[in-house]
């Protein structure tokens, strides 16, 4: 451990509390503060015992129990309990939340009831003794554990959640290496102090998950290019590089520019129930324009793997291979004649605005409009609508899906809700995903679920995940320095 302060330096979060904070800068500072009933291990994914010492899933999958660890405590000193838990689970499904995170909790009793504001409490969430919790379940979801290791359901404390929520947002509460040193206020730096009285008995990291430096403190800023100079001029120890400075930060950092794969893909998504989207064949014809290597290797300096799966590598690393959709123009226009049909008569592709990805959508645009010789363009939306405004489009779309915690399930399921294409074949196979108990059996139906999307491809993917770092020569990892995600493991790095 240290007594130095390790400098961060983010985009700008839309909240911190770890039941609201479901977006990449929000959760960074969620997960040093919060940890959940079981974590992921950095090196390979695999669930590991945290807040809770162990688990066990029922043998038909409608249930799992948590044996909580004594003296667990919150960072105002109280003891954390499963009655802790119960509330804590509620509270993200609440309405009056706001979470965008609540849909994790769907598979539970009671979801529905919370949800629709009938009930304040989630039925499925049993208080079996003080620190033993049973979780119902609406049908079988053997992988259901892996849902618990997501930090929406680490416990925070009613007492203070109650007495003053829009205060809680800003400085919450719960029983994480850290705690923060005062009220978050939006645009600018905020401060987190190492807990003295974390457990520290978090299998998945070393040293128990105990933070190392004596504080964070995290620079947030909406415009991510900035932290490149900031990290140049010494003012900051890690930084998140955006893909406009990739080159740049390679060529500045040497050693200290880190380049680490993380469960997303990219893809190319398309609104299904508009015409002509809602024809796979003009879907396949458009993916066929886009030449994904070039872009790649132009805009990505080759860093970003070509996805030719729905399922990130982390989660399947030997599957089968793919049917690999090829760069053919011309076969996207041979393949739109034989069908009887024509281009689309404009293709215009959004995608977020600030966050660098203006020349490879540009690209992806000009290589669609050239390969069906249709006019085209890529249009920036603002950020902090884009995602809202997306079950409205009428435009194909930049979606980027990172799996929230390691199951297969959670890689397919909401990305088929977020862009809301709905297959009754589909739906059946994950049911039954859901309900086969062995892991080997149950990735099987998956394979069959991804099998099937890239035959009507509602998504195309376009390219792997992968997260752009500096890290300083002042942090002293203890351990890895990135999670299973990809993220800095700030937890351990000494300063």
């Amino acid at each position: 451990m240290s007594g130095r302060t390790l400098r961060v330096r983010l985009g700008m979060p839309s909240a911190i509390d770890p039941g609201t904070a479901f977006e990449h800068d929000g959760a960074l500072i969620a997960g040093v503060i919060a940890d959940p009933l079981v974590d992921c291990d950095p090196a390979t994914g695999r669930l590991a015992p945290a807040a809770a010492s162990g688990w066990q899933v029922a043998p038909d999958g409608r249930s799992v129990r948590f044996t909580l660890r004594p003296g667990v405590r919150f960072h105002h000193g109280r003891e954390v309990t499963a009655e802790d838990y119960r509330y804590a689970l509620s509270r993200v499904v609440a309405p009056g939340t706001g979470s965008e995170l609540a849909e994790h909790l769907a598979a539970l009793e009671g979801y529905d009831d919370v949800r629709a504001g009938r009930s304040a409490r989630l039925s499925g969430v049993r208080v079996l003794g003080k620190l033993l919790l049973e979780i119902r379940l609406t049908g079988p979801f053997h992988d259901v554990a892996a849902v618990f290791s997501h930090r929406a359901t680490a416990p925070v404390p009613a007492e203070l959640a109650e007495a003053d929520p829009a205060g809680f947002a800003l400085r919450p509460v719960s029983n994480g290496p850290y705690r923060l040193t005062g009220p978050w206020r939006p645009g600018e730096d905020l401060t987190v102090e190492r807990f003295d009285g974390y457990y520290a008995a978090n299998a998945a990291h070393p040293a128990g998950g105990a933070g190392q430096a004596a504080r964070i403190t995290f620079s947030t800023h909406p415009d991510l290019a900035g932290g490149h100079e900031a990290f140049l001029r010494g003012e900051v120890d890690v930084t998140e590089v955006p893909p406009t400075r990739i080159d740049a930060a390679a060529r500045d950092g040497g050693p200290r520019f880190r380049v680490t794969p993380n469960p997303m893909v990219t893809f190319l998504a398309f609104p299904t129930a508009v015409t002509p989207y809602d024809d796979p064949v003009v879907r396949r014809a458009v993916a066929m324009c886009v030449d994904r290597e070039t872009i790649g290797r132009t805009h990505f300096a080759g860093t970003r793997p070509v996805a030719h799966r729905i399922l990130p590598p982390v989660l399947d690393p030997s599957g089968p291979p793919p049917d690999v959709i090829p760069h053919d123009p011309a076969g996207a226009r041979r393949l739109l004649a034989d069908h009887g049909l024509t281009p689309p008569p404009r293709f215009v592709f959004r995608y977020p605005a600030g966050q660098g990805h203006e020349g490879w959508a540009a690209d992806l645009a000009a290589g669609v409009g050239s390969g069906l010789g249709i006019p085209a363009e890529a249009v920036p939306s603002d950020r902090s609508s884009f995602l809202s405004e997306l079950p409205l489009t009428d435009r194909p779309f930049r979606l980027n899906w990172q799996v929230d915690y390691l199951s297969p399930d959670n890689a397919v399921g909401p990305l088929l809700r977020g862009v809301g294409y709905r297959d009754a074949a589909l739906d059946g196979l994950l049911s039954r995903a859901r309900g086969v108990a062995g892991a080997g059996d149950r990735l099987l139906v998956y394979r069959e679920v991804e099998r099937v999307l890239l035959g009507s491809l509602p998504v195309f993917p376009l390219w792997q995940g992968a997260l752009y770092h500096l890290v300083g020569e002042r942090v002293a990892p203890l351990g890895p320095l990135h999670d299973a995600f990809g993220e800095p493991l700030l937890r351990g790095y000494a300063v």
